[in-house]
């Protein structure tokens, strides 16, 4: 009969060790990989919103001639009115910040 050596405990604590680095090591890889792919995701929603703004954009500069832009920037952006226009100011409104 053959005798069988028992496993040195050295080698199983090595094994052991070497089990819990790899396991380790995975789970901080996974970690990192969805972090990268969520990173991803918000980069990829911001560029959907710069493209809507750029599309937005492109099609005032396209109008731009056009007389009803010109009449928006002029009342929108520089407060100007129609000769004998009379504009009504609700003050309730302009304290609620909405104007």
């Amino acid at each position: 009969m053959k005798k069988i050596k028992p496993f040195p405990l050295v080698f199983a604590i090595l094994i052991l060790f070497s089990v819990t680095y790899g396991a380790f090591n995975i789970s901080n890889n996974i970690s990192r990989r969805n972090e990268k792919l969520s990173e991803i995701s918000k980069k990829q929603e911001r560029i959907k919103e710069l493209k809507k703004d750029i599309s937005e954009l492109e099609s005032e500069i396209s109008n731009s001639d056009s007389v009803k832009f010109i009449e928006k920037v002029a009342r929108e952006d520089l407060g100007m009115i129609k000769p004998r226009e009379v504009v009504y100011v609700d003050k309730d409104r302009e304290k609620d910040g909405l104007r």
